[in-house]
């Protein structure tokens, strides 16, 4: 995960922690890339606006190297009306800050069940963040990669 708001970041990575998720926090996209460059992970999810390397380029560096990981952006000031001006990057979802917990947490099931397939659920924790539980399928590492100070 890379965002470069410590209390987002926080968040975030408590949040994902509580639903079972392995999760590393960068506090920039520079921080973020060469967290990628060292291990493999199933998800980023970035802002965009952060120092060092905007999310956008960051997204654009990944796709350049060849890394087919699904991208969640996250960001108070990216237009999402202009997502469809970046379908070449494979954004898988896009969140507008301020958004709530359940909706992280949907988009993070969704975007890895869409790419990872069928897995095993852990109903357990996902009971304890959300009324009516769903399975959040997982790859067999669950490794989200969270970009933000």
């Amino acid at each position: 995960m890379a965002d470069d708001d410590k209390g987002i970041r926080d968040l975030i990575s408590t949040v994902l922690a509580g639903a079972g998720f392995n999760v590393n926090a960068a506090s920039d996209g520079q921080q973020a890339w060469e967290a990628l460059l060292r291990e493999q992970y199933d998800l980023l999810i970035t802002d965009n606006e952060m120092p060092r390397l905007v999310g956008i380029q960051l997204i654009e560096r990944i796709r350049e190297a060849g890394m087919s990981l699904p991208i969640i952006i996250a960001s108070g000031s990216f237009p999402m009306e202009r997502l469809r001006d970046y379908a070449e990057l494979q954004i898988a979802a896009a969140l507008s800050k301020p958004f709530r917990v359940i909706e992280l947490l949907n988009a993070v099931r969704n975007v890895l069940q869409a790419s990872c397939g069928s897995t095993t659920a852990d109903q357990h924790t996902f009971k304890r963040i959300h009324a009516r539980p769903q399975p959040i399928r997982r790859c067999d590492k669950s490794n989200v990669v969270l970009c933000k100070p």
